[in-house]
């Protein structure tokens, strides 16, 4: 929310593009959501891996955003980076549920809706994030369909989430 403040003040006073908020947004959520992930899969993979994945996201956004793209382009390839860790990781929690069978009703958990929701929208936006470029410079009907096809599936994310967190609350009773 911190970051959509202040890009909306960004263009509000200085009327120039917010992309480089956006470059802020990717990687803020793709720590959040790697610290997420390296909870619920403690024991099962390394603490070397998460300091990599740490790491060389860091990096590679460093390199994106001052050498290669810059901050007033459309971060569509570190975008497209964030996805597929992402999926990685929300397989491997699959993997490891489906292996453990611990769970008995794995919908009745926070953790499944999570990754349910991660996995619906990443994958549905994988090919989004990395063709952008295209896609900015197509005509206005396809344009709009597939900005409306990334709306819906933000829209089923945060739905998702809601679900998530009822689902919390209700094995904290």
């Amino acid at each position: 929310m911190g970051i959509s403040l202040a890009a909306e003040l960004w263009v509000r006073t200085c009327g120039d593009s917010n992309i480089p908020f956006y470059h802020l947004y990717i990687l803020v959520e793709y720590l959040f959501l790697l610290k997420i992930f390296q909870i619920l899969l403690t024991h099962y993979v390394k603490n070397s891996v998460w300091k990599n994945l740490n790491f060389g996201f860091i990096v590679i956004w460093i390199f994106n955003v001052l050498l290669y793209q810059g901050w007033h382009a459309y971060p569509d390839y570190i975008h497209a980076l964030e996805a597929f860790i992402i999926l990685v990781l929300v397989l491997t929690w699959f993997t490891k549920m489906l292996k453990e069978k611990v769970v008995k009703n794995p919908e009745k958990t926070f953790e499944f809706w999570m990754c349910s929701g991660q996995m619906l929208f990443f994958s549905g936006n994988f090919l989004l994030f990395l063709f952008s470029n295209f896609l900015l410079s197509a005509d206005d009907p396809v344009y709009m369909a597939v900005w409306i096809i990334h709306l819906i599936l933000n829209l089923m994310l945060y739905s998702i989430y809601t679900i998530a967190i009822i689902w919390v609350k209700r094995t904290i009773k």
